[in-house]
């Protein structure tokens, strides 16, 4: 890298060497257009220094030239083309498992939500196959899925069921919010 900083002074030193000499310029004449030292043009065109960023746009106007001209070896664009993109790229290889990241929140709030609600419906789908009366010790009579529930001890899978459902409820609206706040 330090051999591309030195041949880049040398290039610069040698255009300004070039452009003030082309204007008919001592070094005494560019330094005090530019307000440094004789030294400092010396420098500059031998390639042991080159000018500060501040000084290239004073430079560009007292040499009547382009910072591009300035800068940029003869012969080469000022901005590259860019390369056309391999075939073999790197970039899908690695967008696979940060696309499967990405899906598996979305994947896993739509199974909860399909478990939880499969359950509720397969609670409910029994207690119509297989309709209970029950009648409790104050007269009251329990039927549907209350009294099938009941008739059965199946109140954890309903607590189990409705837990499924409200995290992946909760699941998929977060999802859903954090989407929309992208777009």
């Amino acid at each position: 890298m330090t051999e591309k900083m030195t041949e880049g002074r040398i290039r610069l030193g040698q255009e300004i060497l070039r452009r003030r000499k082309a204007m008919g310029m001592t070094q005494e004449e560019l330094a005090s257009r530019m307000g440094v030292s004789r030294q400092s043009v010396a420098k500059w065109e031998t390639g042991q220094s080159s000018p500060d960023i501040d000084r290239l746009s004073l430079l560009r106007d007292v040499l009547q030239t382009s910072l591009d001209e300035l800068i940029v070896p003869a012969g080469r664009d000022p901005i590259p083309a860019p390369a056309p993109p391999a075939e073999d790229s790197v970039r899908p290889a690695q967008a696979g498992p940060v696309r499967t990241f990405r899906l598996l929140p979305l994947i896993l709030g739509t199974l909860l939500f399909c478990c939880g609600l499969g359950g509720l419906a397969a609670l409910w789908i029994f207690s119509r196959l297989h309709p209970v009366r029950l009648a409790d010790w104050d007269g009251s009579l329990h039927t549907g899925l209350e009294g099938y529930l009941m008739a059965t001890g199946l109140w954890p899978v309903l607590l189990l069921a409705c837990i499924l459902l409200g995290c992946g409820s909760l699941t998929l609206l977060y999802l859903w919010g954090t989407r929309r706040k992208d777009a």
